[in-house]
């Protein structure tokens, strides 16, 4: 065996080696990105529609996987801390189980659907703004506030709350059973109100906006993230109130002046036993 035969043998073998250390390399990589895409956590959902008011047992729950940025805030992961707990409101098939849609026996009212630091805020509503009454509390909403501005000027809208829970439309806190309409104001029609629950900042910046803005929801779906978009400014001063049309007051005419008319004064003439008045 000469030399440059020894050489070929050796480049081949560097030029192998090479190859399967360079193919090992990115199989690798290729395993790592789709390890990053595919991540996901476990999350506890539905197997079955689950009414309200209901008690959780360990045959309504799986345990199953999400990707991490499609998992709802506050959604549990293990079933053992939902079973035992009653459902406050009514929950899909397939729907995540969060701690806000479940609670303990004596949380079904509307307190105790409150997480320490949320507050409850009615606002009233019609049914252009709260999509034909087809909201029903336990979804999420969109709030978007409206700025008028003066006459000829285009106002503007933000969505300045997102992901805000609906506790309750009028006084009814669970879903009603069916969409039969009804009259404005009774529970099971179009709502006149609607119960949201917020943060203590964003019940402030509701409570303004109400007072200086028009409001209406915009029902979200179930399977979106809550911070899928971001919540919007308002400001306030861009608002320019309309001047409301006041009839012109009518100038009234002086009174007349009235001139006394001078008395022109009196002479007493004595005429013997007479006395004659006289003016000068």
């Amino acid at each position: 065996m000469n030399s440059r035969r020894i050489t070929l043998i050796v480049a081949i073998v560097l030029a192998v080696t090479t190859g399967l250390l360079t193919l090992r390399y990115l199989n690798s990589v290729n395993q790592s990105a789709q390890v990053a895409v595919v991540e996901s956590k476990p999350v506890v959902i539905a197997n079955r529609d689950i009414p309200t008011r209901a008690k959780i047992t360990p045959d309504m729950l799986t345990l199953t996987k999400r990707p991490a940025n499609q998992i709802e805030p506050g959604a549990i992961a293990d079933p053992h801390v939902a079973i035992g707990d009653v459902s406050l409101i009514a929950i899909p098939m397939n729907s995540t189980i969060t701690d806000s849609k479940i609670g303990q026996p004596a949380a079904v009212g509307l307190d105790g659907r409150l997480k320490p630091g949320m507050r409850a805020v009615t606002i009233a509503v019609d049914a252009i703004k709260s999509v034909n009454g087809l909201i029903q509390p336990g979804d999420r909403v969109d709030v978007l506030a409206s700025v008028a501005k003066g006459s000829g000027d285009h106002p503007n809208t933000y969505a300045i709350i997102r992901g805000a829970l609906v506790l309750a439309l009028n006084n009814a806190i669970e879903p009603a059973p069916d969409q039969s309409p009804a009259p404005p104001g009774q529970n099971g029609g179009v709502p006149a109100t609607v119960t949201l629950g917020v943060t203590v900042q964003q019940a402030s910046l509701l409570t303004v906006a109400d007072l200086n803005t028009t409001l209406r929801l915009a029902l979200r779906s179930p399977n979106e993230p809550i911070r899928a978009e971001p919540a919007e400014n308002i400001d306030f001063q861009d608002a320019t109130p309309v001047p409301k049309s006041v009839p012109p007051v009518l100038a009234m005419p002086p009174p007349p002046v009235v001139v006394a008319k001078k008395e022109r004064p009196s002479v007493t003439i004595v005429d013997g036993d007479r006395l004659i008045q006289g003016n000068r």
